[in-house]
């Protein structure tokens, strides 16, 4: 490839626009010397035009060098700082200043009152554009700061803001509602201001209870490991639990997990969610929740609720799994005596009791999935997904499908929808079932493709696994499973597992 005509002249490709103008600025003031002795060009117009050409291509020259001598070698090389475009017409906008008082002053003009007359119509806007000017002078600080950034996020009047965009007079932000709010830069710089830099994790506390004869180093790694389960959590930095102080009134304990979550908006959602895993925690290793001492003692500890979604007792969950026989009711009674129900919440690892470790467990009631071991290192490298509470719900997501498939198939989609919505019980049968109704296998893909509610294969009620060691030393289940929404589990011991027999799924 030929090199470029700048380089093989030496001279960089910006440099030459200013090496043009110092030749012409050049040929211009020797013609206007040569021209003074001339008998028609020495006097008139002619020489005036030359002297006038020559001094403003000077002056432009010297504005030009001046500007890449401020901002080039200055900011760019000395500071080691990119210029921003409000820096560069500063300084253009001084030096041209500078360079047409000295032209005026050339030709004679009087600098004085012209400056006087200026500097009482420049009081007079002055007075009128307070405001805007103190944005502007504070937009100026703001970039040469640079300390908030497209992308950051303020705390404006206790609410979150995130900066979309940076004038000269204003910033332009978003809260989480979707409403934007225009910020003059003057209130940026003049008051007491909040920014959680993009792309930086942010710290997060949260506050729960513990029964005060609870072991605190127990409690501390009960919640450290819920919180590390968490891919909004960043993993870099440590989780802390701290123990605050003790409640003699109450008999509690009052802790605080201090952790850091990759995004700032997240902070409510995962704060509620720490708080909820805490109390499944508590009821898997049998921690009551404190509650006050005037309670009865049988009101005081975790109770063995009705299993979620249905709140049937457990003997009759029971019942219903095992096969049929004259012995149906008295075996799911041994059952229900022998084992420990187990919830876990939605989205949550199933992490056992370490009580059970040589048992088996079964599900009762909601659905798990499959989880893939190497998920947590592909967490670092790509955006966390959406808590539960943060997604659409079954009732949404159908409105949705109703819609989508309305626009292949007209107004029998509802219908379809709602037919299919009876019999199945995962949202990606559901859609899969429903695209059925659409007879073109091209319209069929896009509105798989449109919906997008792909889900791991799912295991039901029934289903029975063991558990197992992970790298950490925790009893996982085997292979590793995580709740897709409210699961419990019967953890049964091992003298029991003949009791159990072939399942059934129905009922």
């Amino acid at each position: 490839m030929n090199p470029r005509p700048a380089a093989a002249t030496g001279l960089p490709g910006g440099l030459w626009p200013l090496a043009l103008l110092a030749a012409g600025s050049a040929g211009l003031w020797l013609l206007s010397w040569l021209a003074e002795d001339h008998l028609l060009l020495g006097h008139g117009p002619v020489q005036a035009g030359l002297r006038i050409g020559a001094t403003l291509g000077t002056a432009l020259l010297v504005v030009m060098a001046g500007g890449r001598a401020v901002l080039g070698l200055g900011l760019s090389a000395g500071l080691g700082l990119e210029p921003t475009g409000l820096q560069r017409a500063i300084a253009y906008s001084v030096l041209t200043f500078a360079a047409s008082a000295v032209v005026l002053a050339s030709f004679g003009f009087d600098i004085t009152a012209v400056l006087t007359t200026s500097a009482i119509l420049t009081a007079a806007v002055g007075l009128a554009l307070q405001p805007t000017l103190g944005s502007l002078i504070s937009g100026v600080a703001l970039h040469m700061d640079r300390v908030l950034h497209v992308g950051d996020t303020i705390v404006l009047d206790g609410r979150k803001v995130e900066i979309v965009r940076l004038d000269w007079r204003t910033a332009i932000g978003r809260r989480r509602d979707g409403t934007t709010i225009v910020i003059p830069n003057a209130r940026i710089c003049n008051d007491t201001m909040v920014v959680y830099p993009a792309g930086q994790p942010v710290r997060q506390d949260s506050l729960f209870p513990a029964p005060a004869n609870v072991p605190p180093q127990r409690v501390s790694e009960l919640v450290t490991a819920l919180i590390t389960d968490f891919p909004q959590i960043e993993a870099a930095r440590p989780v802390m639990v701290m123990l605050e102080g003790y409640d003699p009134g109450s008999a509690l304990a009052r802790y605080r997990a201090r952790y850091w979550i990759r995004n700032t908006w997240d902070g409510p959602e995962i704060d509620s969610e720490v708080l909820r895993r805490v109390w499944y925690v508590f009821q898997r290793h049998g921690i009551p929740w404190p509650v006050s001492r005037l309670y009865e003692p049988g009101q005081r500890r975790v109770a063995e609720p009705g299993l979620a979604p249905g709140g049937r007792p457990l003997e009759e969950t029971l019942a219903a799994l095992l096969p049929p026989g004259p012995e149906r009711e008295a075996r799911a009674r041994r059952l229900a005596e022998a084992g420990r129900l187990l919830l876990y919440a939605p989205d949550e690892r199933l992490i056992l009791p370490e009580a059970h470790a040589c048992g088996q467990f079964l599900v009762l009631a909601g659905h798990v999935r499959a989880e893939d071991e190497g998920a947590g290192m592909l967490a670092e490298v790509s955006p966390p997904p959406p808590l539960r509470l943060q997604r659409l719900g079954r009732a949404a997501t159908l409105r949705r499908m109703a819609d989508a498939l309305a626009r292949q198939i007209g107004p029998y989609a509802e219908h379809a929808v709602r037919q299919a919505a009876a019999r199945s019980s995962s949202l990606a049968d559901l859609c899969r079932e429903v695209a059925e109704e659409i007879p073109d296998p091209a319209r069929r893909a896009a509105f798989l493709a449109e919906l997008d509610v792909a889900e791991a294969a799912a295991q039901h009620r029934g289903h029975r696994f063991r558990a197992r060691r992970d790298a950490a030393g925790r009893l996982v289940a085997d292979p590793p499973l995580r709740a897709v929404e409210e699961v419990a589990v019967l953890a049964l011991p091992a003298a029991l597992e003949g009791q159990l027999g072939r399942l059934s799924r129905a009922g």
